[in-house]
Formats: C-alpha cells, sequence, structure tokens
C-alpha cells in the first residue's frame, strides 16, 4: 500500500493545486481501504484502478468542499493561480505551462481530472473507465468539453497579453 502513497498524492494535488489539501485526501483514501487492501480480490491492476477510484472521488469531494472554483473574476483568480503555480518548489515549467495550470484549475471537478489524467499523464480511457466505472463515451466527452473551455480561456488570455 505504501508504494502507491506518491501515486495517491500527486493525483490529488494535481487536481486540487495544494500540497496541504492532497496529503488531507490521500490521508482520508488510505484510511478508507486499509481494512479492505489485504480482502480486495483482483489482480494489481485492478487494485490500482479500485484505488484510483477512490482516490478520485475523495479528490472531487475535498474540491467540491473548498469551492475551489472561487467567485472572484477569472482573469484575478488565472493570475493568482499561476504566481502560485511558479512558486511551488515543485513546479518545473515556464509561465505558459503555469497559465495552463491555472486555467485548468478553473474547471469543474470531473473535467478538471479527466483532463489532468489525459492531457499531462497520458493515460487512456479504458484506465480511466475501469476507475470511474464511467463509459469511455463520457470521459472523452468531459475531456472534450474540458479542451474547448480552456482553448476559450486561453485564447481570450493570449489575446490579452499581446494586445
Amino acid at each position: 500500500m505504501r508504494d502507491h502513497y506518491r501515486l495517491v498524492l500527486s493525483q490529488s494535488r494535481r487536481m486540487l493545486g495544494v500540497v496541504e489539501d492532497a496529503e488531507d485526501v490521500a490521508q482520508t483514501v488510505f484510511v478508507k481501504v486499509w481494512n479492505a487492501w489485504e480482502g480486495f480480490d483482483g489482480n494489481d491492476h485492478q487494485r490500482k484502478a479500485w484505488l484510483m477510484r477512490i482516490t478520485r472521488n475523495a479528490t472531487v469531494d475535498a474540491a467540491r468542499k473548498r469551492n475551489l472554483r472561487r467567485m472572484a473574476p477569472l482573469d484575478v483568480y488565472l493570475e493568482e493561480r499561476t504566481e502560485q503555480v511558479l512558486s511551488s518548489s515543485d513546479f518545473e515549467g515556464d509561465a505558459v505551462l503555469a497559465r495552463l495550470h491555472a486555467a485548468v484549475s478553473t474547471l469543474p471537478p470531473k473535467q478538471r481530472w479527466v483532463f489532468q489524467a489525459r492531457y499531462f499523464d497520458d493515460r487512456s480511457y479504458v484506465d480511466l473507465s475501469l476507475e470511474t466505472g464511467t463509459s469511455e463515451g463520457a470521459l472523452k466527452a468531459s475531456y472534450h468539453h474540458a479542451r474547448k473551455k480552456l482553448e476559450t480561456i486561453l485564447k481570450r488570455e493570449a489575446a490579452l497579453l499581446f494586445h
């Protein structure tokens, strides 16, 4: 079970954006799976999918509880979030990538999770479907909607930056 801690933490941190919140989610996940881990009836791949489903659900719940989609104007939120991403000790990228991460953080939790899993982790729809119990078609639709929203946000940001 310890081997999976970093995976759980990275999945929840990417979505929540705050290390402390991600650590809380990881703790919640491992408390939930503690008693059922050894008795889980399935292979390693199925066990990992089960763990990632619990992680995803706990992370989405945490995102909703913390109301990560603030009511501040989007441009103010993006600016704040970009600064947070750029100042994070584990971020290795440039301002454009930081802006993308900031824009991703504005998506609804499910779209954010699907986009991050596909775009950043290059995970297959088959694996995501196993983890979530959601059809591949529904996951593809979520990814498509997320991409369109991000495209709109980033085009608007680019227009503001270059005019």
